[in-house]
């Protein structure tokens, strides 16, 4: 790989000096949805050496870990600051304000026919944490990644409707709010 260039690299630098900081509603929302697009690369089909596989556990803590995200961002957004530390997502919940509360609850209800999100949000509130490292999981343990996924995506849209200028219009996006969530992608 060709090294670039030092005059090219002085270039772009004095240009990033000039730019303003990015705010951090804007930077926790992309590190979101690149961790959600992330999640659903692990839910597509997969054929090798005749066998068909994919990646749910995975999947579901890039789902969990998305939704972190997207609750700081939404927490960024309605205060404009970065939210304190933490990983619960029923705590991260709790600090936004009851409106936003509610644009969740109802997008939450919508895609995911039984799901109630109070209980839900205690049921997911530590799958980031606890799920990375499921190796050390013994006897069977059960987690609905499909209320997972489709709570990632009520939070995005939530994000999207609150601020529709962190949107990126595509095929990311169309798979980020397609009605289909957790649930193996065909291609």
């Amino acid at each position: 790989m060709a090294k670039m260039p030092d005059w090219i690299r002085e270039k772009l630098e004095r240009h990033v000096k000039t730019l303003p900081p990015v705010p951090p509603a804007d930077r926790i929302f992309r590190s979101a949805r690149d961790y959600h697009a992330s999640a659903l690369r692990c839910f597509e089909l997969r054929e090798e050496d005749g066998r068909c596989h994919f990646l749910p556990w995975q999947g579901l803590v890039l789902h969990a870990f998305a939704s972190e995200l997207y609750l700081k961002a939404l927490y960024a957004i309605e205060q404009q600051t970065a939210p304190k530390r933490g990983h619960e997502l029923n705590i991260l919940f709790e600090r936004l304000d009851a409106a936003t509360q509610e644009k969740i609850t109802q997008r939450y209800h919508a895609r995911y026919e039984g799901g109630v999100l109070s209980d839900d949000l205690v049921t997911f509130a530590r799958v980031f944490q606890d799920w990375r490292y499921s190796y050390e999981f013994s006897g069977a343990h059960e987690m609905d990644q499909t209320g997972v996924a489709h709570l990632a995506s009520a939070l995005y849209e939530t994000c999207a409707e609150l601020r529709p200028d962190l949107i990126l219009p595509g095929q990311v996006h169309d798979r980020l709010v397609a009605a289909a969530q957790g649930i193996p992608i065909i291609n």
